[in-house]
C-alpha cells in the first residue's frame, strides 16, 4: 500500500482554516492585560454582559461611569434616596370603641360642724341630686395640736363623712370642715 502524499494547496488550505478557527482563542490565550495599553479598549471591543463585577476594582467606577437611568432602587443603600411626594389621603377608618365613662358638671359641696368646745364632732357632706362623690377630704379649724382628724371617707356613693377628736382636752372653741368632690358620671 502506497501512501498519498497531499498536494501542497491541500495542506496550505488546512493550515488556513486550522488558524481560523483557533486564533481568536490563541489570541485571547496568548494577550494578557498587561500587555493592553490604558484607555485602549473601547465599549465596541467588549461584548455585551462580558463584563461583571469580578473584573471591576472596588470604588473604581464613578458617577460619568454610569449611564443615566440605569440604576435601580435595590442599587442604593437604605437611606440614600430622597423620599417622594406624600401621597393622596387614604379612606376615613371605622369608628373606635366608645370611650370610658366620663364627668361633667364638677362642683365642691362642704358642710360644718357646730363651733364649740365639743370633745368630738362629726359631719356628713353630701353631692345634689343627680351627682355621685368622686372625692373629697376635711380639716379641723381653730383647734391648733389639741384635736385630731380621724375619719375622712366616702360614707356612700353620693355622702363624704369627716370625723375628728379632742386629744388632749381644751376649752378651745373649733369646729369641723368636710368638702365632698360631686360631679354627673356617665355610664
Amino acid at each position: 500500500m502506497s501512501v498519498r502524499i497531499p498536494s501542497p494547496a491541500l495542506i496550505i488550505a488546512s493550515v488556513a482554516l486550522l488558524l481560523s478557527l483557533t486564533g481568536g482563542a490563541m489570541a485571547g490565550a496568548l494577550i494578557t492585560g498587561k500587555q493592553i495599553k490604558d484607555n485602549s479598549v473601547a465599549s465596541a471591543d467588549i461584548t455585551n454582559n462580558s463584563v461583571g463585577s469580578v473584573d471591576v476594582k472596588t470604588e473604581s467606577l464613578t458617577s460619568t461611569d454610569i449611564k443615566n437611568g440605569t440604576l435601580r432602587k435595590v442599587d442604593f443603600a437604605a437611606g440614600q434616596l430622597p423620599a417622594g411626594a406624600p401621597g393622596p389621603a387614604g379612606a376615613a377608618g371605622a369608628a373606635g370603641a366608645a370611650g370610658a365613662p366620663g364627668i361633667s358638671g364638677l362642683q365642691i359641696v362642704e358642710a360644718s360642724s357646730a363651733n364649740n368646745s365639743g370633745s368630738m364632732k362629726q359631719i356628713d357632706v353630701s353631692c345634689p341630686a343627680g351627682k355621685q362623690v368622686i372625692g373629697g377630704g376635711a380639716h379641723a379649724w381653730n383647734a391648733g395640736s389639741d384635736v385630731a382628724l380621724d375619719e375622712s371617707f366616702p360614707a356612700n356613693a353620693t355622702t363624704w363623712r369627716a370625723t375628728a377628736y379632742e386629744v388632749n382636752a381644751t376649752g378651745i372653741n373649733w369646729y369641723l370642715v368636710a368638702h365632698a368632690i360631686c360631679a354627673t358620671v356617665t355610664a
